[in-house]
């Protein structure tokens, strides 16, 4: 038999080490990629609340940690969340209220909780994409009440809407 034309390949095994290597090399991009995206959002969050200390209207953006927001006998009437890949509660039980507020949350693979004080009507907008939403406060039919309009748009979250109590 003639045999022309076959060539035989040997397999070469890849060494343990080079493996390895790549998924080190892997890792470092993804880490690096990772902390340049962290720093250019920690630098526009700072730039968005450097305007709130004169402003009624509250902007904050989290990104990758935990957060608490709270207004202790400060005028607001208007709070913006974005939050990503992090957690934050909104305490607006010691604020002062404008007599219609706004509190618009947008949020990907977080976890929002908004903290109301009670006699407060709270009207909601939700759009939510495999997340889930609780509105956990009483559904106050008097007009003469406060009123917060919360919009809230969630991925992959969760947002939650209380009423504090006093807990002693």
């Amino acid at each position: 038999m003639n045999q022309e034309g076959i060539v035989v390949v040997k397999e070469e095994k890849k060494s343990l080490f080079g493996r390895l290597f790549r998924l080190v090399m892997f890792g470092i991009a993804v880490y690096g990629t990772v902390a340049a995206v962290a720093k250019a959002m920690l630098r526009l969050a700072n730039r968005l609340e450097e305007d709130n200390e004169r402003s009624e209207k509250k902007r904050y953006l989290n990104f990758m940690n935990g957060r608490n927001i709270r207004f202790a006998g400060e005028k607001v009437s208007k709070v913006e969340i974005n939050a990503v890949a992090g957690g934050v509660e909104l305490d607006l039980t010691e604020a002062e209220l404008a007599p219609e507020m706004t509190v618009f949350v947008r949020a990907f693979m977080s976890g929002v909780v908004v903290k109301v004080p009670p006699l407060v009507r709270v009207e909601v907008k939700t759009t939510d994409v495999m997340s889930g939403f609780v509105n956990l406060t009483p559904n106050y039919e008097r007009k003469d009440l406060p009123v917060i309009c919360l919009t809230a748009q969630s991925i992959m979250s969760g947002i939650r809407v209380e009423m504090k109590t006093d807990e002693k």
